[in-house]
């Protein structure tokens, strides 16, 4: 396989700013074959060569490697009921007309429930965020649009602790993470973790008073995200807002991860679970579930070719992307998967350029492979 023009792009895309860094890795029939880092931590020359070792701030693909396979691995225990309504397991939620979401409605991202609110703007503390959902009213009736909602898979991280008697942490690492060999993916890494971060974004003025209020805003952090150009960015603590508030673990985003750890993740799923999930609950979550959306359970579908995955990837593919500029495909039909890891929200989010980008290097990706 030559993945010359895989590489070229990337390398392109380092030079036209789509991001500093990326790696990427490649599975086909069962093994990976390709896995490859290009460019730096940052646009700064002297700024840490990526590696594949670099950790990176997963975004939403925390999504489906973390909550969705927790909700798989809770099916599969007979813990989880998709019509179940919501408020059944966390009797609060049902507050202002939301009693008869299900578990089904968040995953499909059809509870009616806003996509996104700035609650770092008004909340200093998990329990004030959590408080604050609870008590939100729906934007539109239950089940009939689908509107990607972090609110919606913050709650799902909750309804993880309670069927499982675990924290959303310890759940997900002692049954998904090590089980998996997955040894760098963490949730709100230490500062040995963090030292290998990609940084993301600038450090706004909200995020340093919330650091001051819990007393996070040390020497040694201020010391980690320096470059050596002088300027600072945020460096292994997660770019979300509101996962920020969460004290960085949440059902949405959180989690930091590497190339290889994804890799084994998305190898497990090619492979129907592997024996850590039933092959039936596999297939079920990762394809298309409503007529409404592209969306599966948790995951997300290529049908008509509209996502990232590009228009070589098969419609049945499934996958996530991140908004620090992230994402899986696997596709079952030619047997292959695609990890993508980048920070393309530095030095700023209103980078965008890698929404087009993302679709071409997965044409080339596959061009690759099939030869």
């Amino acid at each position: 396989m030559d993945f010359t023009a895989v590489d070229k792009l990337v390398a392109t895309a380092i030079t036209e700013g789509v991001f500093p860094g990326a790696t990427y890795a490649v599975g086909h029939k069962g093994k990976v074959v390709r896995r490859q880092a290009q460019g730096r931590h940052t646009y700064c020359p002297e700024s840490l060569a990526t590696t594949v070792d670099t950790v990176w701030d997963l975004a939403s693909v925390s999504k489906v490697v973390g909550t969705t396979t927790g909700a798989m691995l809770l099916v599969d225990q007979g813990k989880l009921v998709f019509d179940q309504p919501v408020s059944e397991i966390l009797p609060e939620f049902g507050r202002n007309d939301k009693s008869k979401i299900t578990v089904k409605n968040l995953l499909l991202h059809d509870s009616g429930l806003i996509a996104f609110r700035a609650y770092q703007r008004t909340c200093k503390t998990p329990e004030e965020v959590i408080k604050a959902i609870y008590a939100e009213k729906l934007t539109q009736p239950i089940g009939q649009k689908m509107v990607y909602s972090d609110l919606g898979m913050i709650t799902f991280g909750k309804i993880i602790e309670a069927l499982s008697g675990r924290t959303f942490t310890a759940f997900l690492t002692e049954n998904v993470f090590q089980p998996l060999g997955m040894g760098t993916t963490v949730y709100a890494p230490v500062n040995q973790i963090r030292e290998k971060c990609a940084p993301t974004d600038a450090i706004e003025p909200w995020r340093l008073e919330l650091r001051k209020l819990r007393g996070a805003q040390t020497d040694e952090v201020q010391k980690l995200e320096r470059q050596p150009d002088g300027t600072s960015w945020i460096k292994g603590e997660v770019h979300d807002p509101n996962a920020m508030v969460l004290a960085g673990i949440a059902g949405h985003a959180g989690m930091f991860s590497t190339l290889d750890d994804l890799a084994k993740f998305m190898q497990m799923m090619m492979k129907k679970g592997d024996g850590l999930i039933k092959p039936g609950t596999i297939e079920m979550f990762s394809k298309k579930q409503s007529p409404q959306s592209s969306r599966g359970f948790g995951w997300d579908t290529n049908e008509g070719h509209r996502a990232s995955a590009g228009s070589k990837f098969s419609e049945k593919s499934f996958g996530h992307t991140g908004y620090t500029g992230t994402s899986v495909w696997g596709d079952y039909e030619n047997d292959a998967f695609v990890v993508l890891l980048t920070n393309r929200v530095h030095p700023t989010s209103e980078n965008t350029k890698i929404i087009p980008w993302r679709a071409k290097f997965h044409n080339a990706v596959f061009e690759a492979i099939r030869g």
